[in-house]
């Protein structure tokens, strides 16, 4: 058994499977980033878009056996995306279905590789009799940890929002019911980290996602800000404007990308321009907003903004 310093209930993500002799074929050709090569011990980041380049989900993907692939999605959306996965398997032998999988958060106490039964490296996947464990990507201030995946219960209160700002320090954004269809791959840093693989064959969106990496067409990145936040005060929604702090423009700069409220702080993921100035402050609901300080991304090298 794997033992965790804390092991946190993630009632937000939900878990699907596609099975059948043909499904690694056919998510490969519906997903941004290389499904056929992945082996039992790994799992990857990835998009799944529409034909415009505008992300429906972002997921983690792994291969428990030749025939089956597993996603990690946002509970929100799971079964839309079922429902349309589904659409497009025509007459290729897969299945694809919603699972009644718990999904938890493990802060493991130390290295993982000092714990026999959790893969050492980010996006790295093994399995026990307590299920899968897939090891999440953290920043250098975090302590290790890992997804765990099982149909067994276990004794977990629900996030207090720790892991979800863990997850957005690592950069990992994750693509909800509201954000649905807004955001390019790019402008959440996929490329960046490693969800896009530019070198394999058509996807939904695939021509205009590498047109704009191949011609640096990229106009918006996302950051990592964080403001001061009280228990009692009302948290902001994603997808909801940012605005260029004490400019006396009320005109949105950006948006809301993910965003978490742990220990006091609210940790937002953020779209930002990259023509906008080196000093801009971006401010949540209007230009007189709460300031966000900005801080560095882990996992990825963030570009800075224009000058």
């Amino acid at each position: 058994m794997t033992h965790c310093a804390a092991l946190v209930l993630l009632d937000d993500l939900a878990v699907l499977a596609v099975s059948g002799e043909d499904a690694a074929d056919f998510l490969h050709k519906q997903l941004s980033n290389d499904v056929l090569h992945i082996t039992p011990t790994q799992a990857r980041w990835a998009a799944y878009c529409t034909a415009q380049g505008r992300m429906l989900a972002s997921m983690v993907v792994w291969r428990p056996s030749d025939n089956e692939l597993r996603l990690l999605v946002s509970r929100d959306i799971a079964a839309a995306i079922t429902r349309r996965l589904s659409m497009f398997v025509l007459r290729a032998k897969v299945h694809i279905e919603l699972l009644d999988q718990l999904v938890h958060g493990c802060f493991l106490p130390t290295a993982p590789d000092s714990l026999p039964d959790t893969p050492a490296e980010p996006w790295s996947r093994s399995h026990n009799t307590d299920g899968e464990w897939i090891t999440a990507p953290h920043s250098d201030s975090q302590a290790p940890r890992a997804w765990r995946i099982s149909t067994s219960a276990q004794a977990a209160k629900p996030d207090n929002g720790r892991w979800r700002a863990a997850d957005i320090q690592a950069g990992l954004p994750w693509i909800r019911q509201a954000t649905q269809d807004m955001f390019i791959p790019q402008t959440l840093n996929m490329d960046l980290n490693n969800g896009i693989d530019f070198k394999k064959g058509c996807y939904p969106g695939q021509e205009i996602i590498a047109r704009s990496h191949y011609r640096g067409t990229i106009k918006r990145r996302m950051a990592y800000g964080t403001v001061p936040w009280a228990a009692d005060l009302a948290l902001p929604h994603v997808a909801d404007d940012l605005y260029a702090a004490d400019s006396g423009d009320d005109r949105p700069v950006g948006r809301i990308i993910d965003l978490a409220h742990s220990d006091g702080i609210l940790h937002a993921l953020i779209e930002r321009s990259l023509a906008d100035p080196a000093t801009t402050r971006y401010s949540l609901g209007c230009a007189q907003g709460p300031v966000l300080a900005l801080h560095d991304l882990a996992n990825d090298k963030q570009p800075a903004a224009s000058a």
